[in-house]
């Protein structure tokens, strides 16, 4: 009977630490989506994954670049190596967005967060990039287009594409398309075909991770 007691207490042991296990597993898996996690992402690639926010017009990706010189890219060894492009427009007819600006990535894990707001000191509508790291801390913003703005002022349908919680990871020397949201205002309305060209004229929220030895195009 002793020896039964203590099998017994050490099956009943082991279960519960294994329950105990995977409960913590679970929680773990939970905090990840909420904060998003690259884990390990090999040398020579690069990764991105979003990160859930509540705020309205307001994205946010956790990026991790390569911090090795890679054979392929011509900037200079103090400058970064990559860059996350930012932009409102798809031009009619195009399957790149025209481009506002970029702000260089340096290598490692960074947070990035695009957002279209009224900036309070000149009371203009922006949108701006801000990527985070051990580092340092970049920002920048451009100033939109009056139609622009009106349209981030209301509510439309939107088709959204680009990086979800789900990790991505490419090429050192490709590109990952962070945000691809399509705002549908009055004929746009209508189906949209996929990576089709649009049209017309097609105001969104679009940003991209990409290699900056090449300019914008």
């Amino acid at each position: 009977m002793l020896l039964a007691g203590t099998l017994l207490a050490l099956v009943a042991g082991n279960a519960l630490t294994i329950w105990r296990l995977q409960r913590a597993q679970t929680e773990l898996q939970e905090l990840r989506r909420q904060f998003g996690n690259l884990g390990d992402v090999p040398a020579n690639q690069l990764a991105a994954v979003r990160v859930p926010t509540d705020t309205p017009l307001t994205y946010r990706f956790r990026v991790h670049t390569p911090s090795h010189t890679t054979p392929w890219s011509h900037a200079a060894p103090s400058a970064s190596r990559y860059r996350i492009a930012y932009s409102t427009l798809l031009p009619r007819g195009k399957t790149q967005p025209d481009w506002y600006s970029a702000i260089g990535v340096p290598p490692g894990e960074s947070v990035v967060t695009i957002r279209i707001a009224e900036d309070p000191r000149d009371e203009r509508w922006k949108i701006s990039t801000l990527v985070r790291s051990d580092r340092s801390n970049q920002r920048m913003g451009t100033i939109l287009p009056d139609d622009h703005t009106l349209v981030f002022r209301q509510s439309h349908d939107v088709i959204s594409t680009g990086v979800d919680r789900e990790r991505v990871l490419v090429a050192a020397d490709a590109s990952i398309r962070l945000l691809d949201e399509r705002w549908l205002v009055g004929e746009q309305s209508l189906l949209l075909f996929g990576d089709k060209a649009p049209s017309e004229n097609q105001i969104g929220v679009y940003a991209e991770l990409q290699p900056a030895d090449q300019p914008l195009p």
